[in-house]
């Protein structure tokens, strides 16, 4: 797959509408949102402990451990509104971190709801401090990063997947010489 340039990406910005201005409001609402970010991760680890098809993966106090990391440390740095290399290179292994688990997309996406929907329902509750256009901001920011994150996960898998056939056009080859 072809590198995405800084132009591509800031096209992609544009699409979602995230200027200056949005990034700016994001940016001064971090220190609460991570406050919001640390309790609604509970809910999403409660989502996702009692649902069977993950429930093994997530009763490994290790895995939760380490997940619960790396969601906090994604939010620091998607709350820090810096789409540079390194935000860009975050996104792409967190997609392929979710496609080697093999679980489908939707366990992905429904926790990345359950969690900016916590961090809204926080946000809302927290009277007087949440605007209108901060709420629009966040989502404009979240739902640019799930689409990267799902995208990455799509293209890992869509790799894995063309490698694999060409493995299987070898061994074919090699077991029939043709």
């Amino acid at each position: 797959m072809r590198p995405i340039t800084e132009e591509q990406r800031a096209i992609q910005r544009e699409f979602f509408q995230l200027d200056e201005k949005t990034m700016d409001r994001v940016r001064r609402l971090k220190p609460r949102l991570m406050d919001y970010a640390k309790t609604a991760l509970d809910g999403v680890f409660d989502h996702l402990e009692g649902n069977p098809e993950v429930a093994h993966y997530f009763e490994i106090s290790e895995n939760v451990t380490y997940l619960r990391a790396g969601m906090l440390a994604h939010c620091d740095t998607l709350f820090s509104c810096r789409f540079d290399d390194a935000y860009y290179d975050a996104t792409d292994h967190m997609g392929e971190r979710h496609s080697k688990l093999e679980y489908h997309s939707h366990v992905y996406t429904a926790a990345y709801t359950n969690m900016f929907t916590r961090i809204v329902e926080l946000a809302m509750a927290d009277k007087g401090k949440f605007t209108t256009e901060d709420i629009v901001a966040l989502t404009r920011v979240t739902l640019y990063d799930m689409e990267l994150t799902v995208g990455s996960f799509f293209s890992h898998r869509m790799e894995k997947r063309d490698a694999l056939d060409s493995d299987a056009v070898k061994i074919r080859h090699l077991l029939t010489g043709s």
